[in-house]
């Protein structure tokens, strides 16, 4: 399958990469992007449409946790000096099941590497009309209680005109090294409860109390998705960058990020040996013509 799965019914394509387990893009059948296209060159999970955070999401600030009298650490695994965004972008799954509108790709971490963590990952992606379907599990395959979290991290194409909606009830402010500062009400130009344009300032925040639904309208493509997510994803990271304006990314996450530094493991899902996390999200296209 050349480092590849292919899926298009009479709605919707994407293409979902084995480096990293990451959609490249997704497009409806006449050719309207709902999802950031990668682009032309090398394969960059950083220029993806979507990939998977496990076995935790975004950042651990100072890279380790304790529990149990234990101290457990992790390693860097980019440039940055903070383990970031897991273990599965990074990595290389396999294909275990495959169709025209379906595939399930899974990998095993055998011992511990960058994260302490030992687990096997399962993401599946499914077609079904206008709707796309994005489902992930974890299960602990050490031999200790250990924190999981996961999420997505999807790129939403960004035009002038974009109305977005995310509805919450709380933000935690950005502090120096793209990390989490302090939880506090969200401030009027950033609050999503109803559709509207993005503030033209830099958006890196984690959104919580956030109901799992979303609206995102393409006014020029006359185009909206609208995104679903299990309880599970109870909060979502916001990243909409001053230095690029072609993309916004909303990330569906079980867990507020740095929440091992902030709050301790019990912040994320204890997981036994042989436990599963899971959960699921979903983005469904529509035409919007009479949006003004």
């Amino acid at each position: 399958m050349q480092g590849f799965v292919e899926l298009e019914n009479d709605r919707l394509s994407l293409r979902v990469r084995l480096k990293g387990g990451a959609v490249v893009d997704g497009q409806t059948s006449d050719g309207r992007p709902f999802l950031r296209r990668h682009g032309d060159g090398a394969f960059d999970v950083l220029r993806s449409a979507c990939f998977p955070l496990v076995p935790v999401g975004n950042r651990v600030e100072g890279n380790g946790f304790e529990l149990g009298g234990r101290s457990y650490r992790f390693k860097p695994n980019t440039a940055e000096p903070n383990y970031i965004h897991g273990d599965g972008w990074l990595a290389e799954w396999n294909i275990e099941d495959a169709s025209a509108t379906h595939a399930q790709l899974a990998f095993k971490q055998l011992r511990p590497a960058k994260s302490p963590h030992v687990y096997r990952a399962v993401q599946a992606v499914t077609l079904d009309g206008p709707t796309v379907t994005l489902g992930l599990a974890v299960t602990n395959l050490g031999s200790e209680t250990l924190p999981f979290g996961i999420g997505f991290h999807p790129y939403f194409p960004r035009t002038e005109d974009t109305r977005f909606m995310a509805p919450a009830t709380a933000w935690w402010t950005e502090r120096e090294g793209c990390l989490p500062g302090v939880r506090t009400p969200i401030p009027d130009n950033a609050d999503f409860a109803t559709l509207r344009r993005l503030p033209r300032r830099r958006l890196n925040n984690c959104f919580e109390g956030w109901n799992g639904q979303a609206r995102i309208i393409w006014p020029e493509m006359k185009l909206a998705a609208d995104i679903a997510a299990d309880a599970l994803f109870s909060r979502y990271m916001l990243y909409a960058p001053v230095d690029d304006r072609s993309f916004i990314c909303l990330e569906p996450m079980s867990h507020t990020p740095n929440a091992l530094a902030l709050a301790g493991p019990e912040a994320l899902h204890l997981l036994a040996p042989d436990e599963t996390l899971s959960g699921v999200f979903s983005i469904t296209v529509s035409d919007c013509e009479d949006f003004q």
